[in-house]
């Protein structure tokens, strides 16, 4: 399973690196897709990464490639928004009794905690993944596609040369 997950990852950085168009673009994309996973869409993150990312000027196969990027993450992400929503908004105040307090205003003030949560959480890892990516891209695109190139896909390659070798 592990094998597995790592071929998608390197699948997915291969991709990422040759799509050609701007750095800006490619950057921009794939941070809006990302950054779905953030938000509840209920199994659409996919389709509506492509969407914003075209909203946004974006590549939208950098989009795609951003929206299911992290689609394993989202309880992760989920449970995240909690505790930084908490942190700025903390869901009770401590005069007022737990059993006492309607459900419905417990929920509202953990959703409005969630929301706020979201917001600054996109807002962080949006410039972070924004600028790694523009960086990555602008600086290190050939370099990285000529590593995968000379230390990824060889193996492949040498495993079928060994065999060929001991057939002869």
């Amino acid at each position: 399973m592990v094998k597995k997950l790592q071929r998608k990852c390197k699948y997915l950085i291969i991709k990422l690196l040759r799509i050609k168009d701007k750095a800006h673009s490619v950057a921009i994309g794939f941070t809006a897709g990302m950054l779905i996973n953030f938000v509840p869409s209920f199994g659409f993150g996919p389709v509506i990464s492509v969407g914003v990312a075209r909203i946004f000027r974006g590549n939208t196969v950098a989009g795609f490639l951003g929206g299911i990027s992290l689609l394993w993450a989202f309880p992760i992400l989920f449970y995240l928004n909690l505790v930084v929503g908490n942190a700025c908004i903390p869901f009770t105040d401590p005069n007022v009794i737990v059993d006492e307090t309607p459900v419905l205003e417990v929920g509202l003030q953990v959703g409005k905690a969630f929301f706020i949560g979201m917001l600054v959480n996109m807002l962080l890892f949006g410039v972070a993944t924004y600028f790694a990516i523009y960086f990555l891209i602008t600086k290190y695109r050939k370099r990285l596609l000529s590593y995968v190139y000379k230390v990824w896909i060889p193996q492949k390659y040498e495993k079928k040369e060994k065999k060929e070798k001991k057939t002869h």
